[in-house]
C-alpha cells in the first residue's frame, strides 16, 4: 500500500533512511518489515475503511497517522538517546486526558496517563507521539505494566534498538483499545509483548503470555 508522506524526501527505503540517520546498518532480518506493516494496514483499513493513514517523519522514528480519526496506528524507531530534556511544563500543558476519556467511555472510563508510543528515553518526542496510556501500564504497578515498562527500559539502554509500538483500537476514539510492543534483538528474534490499554489491569491473575517479558531479552521467542 503506497502511502502518502510527511517528512523525508527521496527513494531511500524508509528503513535505509532511519537506520542511517542513526549512522547504522539497516539489519538484513528486517527485509519483510514493508510487509508487515502492509498486512497491520490492511487489517485496520477492513476496520476502518474510512481512514486516511499518513506517514510521518519524526527524527529517527515514523509515525503511521489516521488523519480521519486523529490517531497514530503504528510507531517505530531506531532508539537513541533522549533527543531532548523531558519539558514537564509542556507534558502539563496538553489537554486533560482524563477528562478526555471519562468523556468518550463514560462508565468505562479509566485513569490514564499522557505515554509515549516512543519511550522518551528512547528518544520519542511529544505531540504526534502522546496517547491516553492506562496508569498501570505506563507506570508498570501491575503485571502487564512491569513487562512493558522492562521492554521500555531495555530499548532505552540499548542505542540503536529497532522498536515498534502498534495500537488497535475498538472504537473510534484516540483511545487503542490494545498495544503491541516489540523490540528487534537479532537475527530473526524478536522480544513481543501484547498489552491490555482499556481492560483491568490489576485485576487480572498472572498469566503466562507475559513471562518472556519477565527474563532476559534472550529468552523472547521468535515472532512468527
Amino acid at each position: 500500500m503506497e502511502l502518502p508522506s510527511a517528512g523525508w524526501g527521496g527513494d531511500v527505503p524508509v528503513l535505509d533512511e532511519l537506520f542511517g540517520r542513526a549512522a547504522l546498518e539497516t539489519p538484513t532480518a528486517l527485509r519483510g518489515w514493508d510487509d508487515r506493516v502492509a498486512a497491520w494496514l490492511d487489517d485496520y483499513y477492513s476496520a476502518w475503511p474510512d481512514a486516511q493513514v499518513q506517514e510521518v517523519f519524526v527524527d529517527v522514528a515514523v509515525f503511521l497517522f489516521d488523519l480521519a480519526h486523529d490517531r497514530v496506528v503504528l510507531a517505530y524507531a531506531v532508539s537513541t538517546e533522549a533527543l531532548t530534556t523531558r519539558d514537564r511544563s509542556q507534558m502539563a500543558g496538553f489537554p486533560d486526558l482524563n477528562q478526555s476519556v471519562r468523556s468518550a467511555l463514560g462508565d468505562r472510563a479509566f485513569v490514564v496517563d499522557k505515554g509515549h508510543f516512543l519511550g522518551h528515553a528512547s528518544g520519542g518526542r511529544l505531540d504526534i507521539n502522546l496517547f491516553a496510556h492506562r496508569r498501570e501500564l505506563n507506570r508498570g504497578v501491575s503485571l502487564e505494566g512491569r513487562a512493558f515498562r522492562s521492554m521500555e527500559r531495555f530499548v532505552a539502554r540499548s542505542p540503536g534498538t529497532f522498536f515498534y509500538h502498534l495500537a488497535r483500537y475498538d472504537d473510534a476514539t484516540d483511545i487503542p483499545d490494545k498495544l503491541e510492543y516489540g523490540v528487534h534483538l537479532t537475527g530473526p528474534d524478536w522480544w513481543i509483548g501484547q498489552f491490555d490499554n482499556k481492560g483491568s489491569c490489576l485485576q487480572r491473575p498472572a498469566n503466562k503470555r507475559f513471562e518472556p517479558t519477565a527474563r532476559a531479552p534472550y529468552d523472547a521467542k521468535t515472532a512468527s
